[in-house]
Order: C-alpha cells, then sequence, then structure tokens
C-alpha cells in the first residue's frame, strides 16, 4: 500500500522526523492513540494495515478533527475540478465564506492551513496552494481512516484506550509555543504523573529543555536536532529535541 502524506499544514509538524518516530515505536501493537494529532504525519507514517490497527486521533483545534472526519467520511469528489489553477485573489475570496458541502468545508481548512505563514491557519492568505491534488486522494484517505475515531476534547480523555496492547504517541505543544496553538497550556507534570500510570507503551516528543529533562527523568530520554520547522518565516532552524517513552 502506498503511503499516504497529510494534506494538512501545520505549525511544529513531525514530517522531519517521522523516521526516527517510526524507528523507535513498539514493534507489536493493535490500538494507536495519537491525543495530539496535528497534520498526522506520524499517523501517515505509520502506514497502518486499518483492519488490524485500531486508531484514536484527536485534536483540540477543531480545524484540525473536522478535517480528519471529513476525509473519514469520504465525501464524492466529482466536482473538484473547480480547484485547479485557484488564483491567490480567488483562494482569498473562497476562505471568506461558509460551506455546507464537505469538499468545499475541507478544501477551506487546507486553504488556511497551508496558506498562512507557518501553518498556523491565522492570519492572511499569502499563497495559493495546490490542493486539487489532495482533495482527488479523499477516497485513499478514507479507507486508511475507516477504523479510526476522531475526537475534539482534551488529551486526558484520551486514556480511556489505555491497555497492554496500546501504544501513545503524544506531541504536545511545546513550552513556550504560547500564540503557535489555539489550545498551548499543558501542565508537562500532571502529564509525566498519568504516563507513569499506563498500561500501554509511549512515545513523547517535546522541545529540549532543562525543565522537561527534569520532569521527565523517570523514563527514557533521548535527544535529537531537528532542522525546519518553527515559525520563522525566512531562516532555516535548528532545533534540540527530545523523544522520551517508558520501553
Amino acid at each position: 500500500m502506498v503511503v499516504l502524506t497529510s494534506p494538512l499544514c501545520r505549525v511544529g509538524r513531525k514530517k522531519p522526523i517521522k523516521d526516527r518516530v517510526i524507528n523507535n515505536a513498539p514493534k507489536q501493537f493493535n490500538v494507536y492513540v495519537e491525543p495530539f494529532v496535528g497534520t498526522g504525519d506520524i499517523f501517515f507514517a505509520f502506514n497502518f494495515d486499518p483492519d488490524k490497527v485500531k486508531s484514536y486521533l484527536n485534536d483540540k483545534d477543531s480545524v484540525i478533527s473536522t478535517s480528519f472526519n471529513i476525509l473519514k467520511q469520504n465525501p464524492n469528489i466529482s466536482n473538484i475540478d473547480k480547484f485547479k489553477n485557484v488564483s491567490l485573489e480567488q483562494v482569498r475570496s473562497f476562505v471568506n465564506k461558509s460551506y455546507t458541502s464537505p469538499v468545499d468545508k475541507l478544501a477551506k481548512n487546507i486553504y488556511l492551513l497551508c496558506g498562512t505563514f507557518g501553518g498556523t491557519g491565522t492570519g492572511k492568505i499569502y499563497k495559493s496552494p495546490n490542493i486539487e491534488p489532495k482533495l482527488r486522494k479523499i477516497p485513499k484517505y478514507a479507507e486508511y481512516l475507516k477504523n479510526t475515531t476522531i475526537t475534539n476534547t482534551d488529551y486526558k480523555s484520551l486514556f480511556t484506550h489505555d491497555s497492554p496492547n496500546t501504544f501513545f504517541y503524544l506531541d504536545p505543544p511545546y513550552e513556550k509555543s504560547k500564540g503557535l496553538y489555539k489550545d498551548d497550556v499543558i501542565d508537562f507534570k500532571k502529564m509525566a504523573d498519568r504516563l507513569k500510570k499506563i498500561k500501554g507503551k509511549f512515545l513523547l516528543s517535546i522541545n529540549d529543555s532543562t525543565e522537561i529533562r527534569e520532569i521527565f527523568k523517570d523514563f527514557k530520554i533521548s535527544g535529537l536536532s531537528v532542522e525546519g520547522g518553527g515559525n520563522s518565516r525566512i531562516a532555516v532552524n535548528t532545533r534540540k529535541e527530545l523523544l522520551i517513552k517508558n520501553y
């Protein structure tokens, strides 16, 4: 099966480290839980057999959760030629309107996420992303998502899916990320305490700092350097991150 890539864009997406995450994941599990799914780069990179792995994806940003739910619904794509060769002015006009069609709603979300600076989904549209090829893959996304539940709630509610066969991948808003996400206040101490109690396995990607290392010191911690990303409009940043796990 061809590995799908996310049709969405988002600040802090995990495309640059997807191979590291996949290589550090457990070899066996049949329940996958991602409480901060964002663009879903990791979820797609796993290339699960949806008949063998049950997935739970969550994001408190309703633009993200709505987009995934529309993909899962597999709406009719017979009228997507209108999204070919769309000018910047047409995109800006399109996102200022409301829609009832699922495909139009999804198109608007993709424009907002992929056409704004930093992928924040807010601010002025500065480019016209070519979204027609993404929309044409809706049936393939729907097939991959068929055994997936998508929610828009607090991350802690996802721990109800804990079991010895569950793998949690957590990618929360990083420290000092205020303003980059709609919901960016995370109590990492409470998160660490809750992760100590799970029956399954978890892998957490987070920024590298003295505070984070201290909070999660009871788990296995490895560091990595990541190029690109961030919220810079000009420079290519290199940032230090951590992978933290309990196995």
